[in-house]
């Protein structure tokens, strides 16, 4: 379930959009492939489409950046990301701060996921909540396409990462 909802209407480039994310990927692989994968940045973003990573800081974050089709409309957000990982309860909170290519808009997002077994087993469901905020100019636009953008990309995420699991899975 994905909602979106516009807050602080006004002049054009004030303009906040909260985005709520509540989303769950079932996965035929064990809850250890799973984690394996879901804990390693890199093989994350290699199953986000349009999302790259730049190198590691110094602080444990990392640079990243991520288009988005909007329509016939590509936006290119440049972000800063942290990522705390539980190992012991499968789970993860990512954090992220950005802006677009022009710079006229902003966002802040916070993403908590887990990994837990099917009934009956092999298999995992990974439970997805976030709330994203976008200021500035093109909030508009992406408040009108959220839910559809939203859907497109768990969707793709869980294909490719059901396939690296399978990969993993039969290594």
């Amino acid at each position: 379930m994905t909602d979106a909802r516009a807050a602080g209407r006004g002049m054009f480039f004030s303009e906040l959009i909260m985005i709520e994310v509540n989303e769950r990927i079932d996965v035929s692989a064990t809850p250890q492939v799973v984690w394996n994968l879901l804990s390693e940045p890199r093989a994350v973003v290699d199953c986000v489409p349009g999302a790259a990573l730049g190198e590691q800081q110094e602080d444990g974050s990392f640079n990243a950046t991520m288009v988005v089709k909007f329509g016939p409309a590509k936006i290119t957000f440049r972000a800063h990301v942290t990522l705390e990982l539980d190992a012991a309860a499968m789970t993860g909170h990512v954090t992220a701060r950005g802006k677009d290519n022009q710079g006229g808009t902003r966002f802040r997002a916070t993403m908590n996921f887990g990994v837990t077994e099917q009934a009956p087993p092999p298999g995992s469901t990974v439970p997805i909540t976030a709330q994203v905020e976008i200021s500035g100019r093109l909030a508009s636009l992406v408040e009108s396409g959220a839910k559809l953008v939203v859907k497109r990309m768990t969707a793709e995420f869980s294909e490719r990462l059901a396939a690296r699991c399978a990969a993993a899975g039969a290594a």
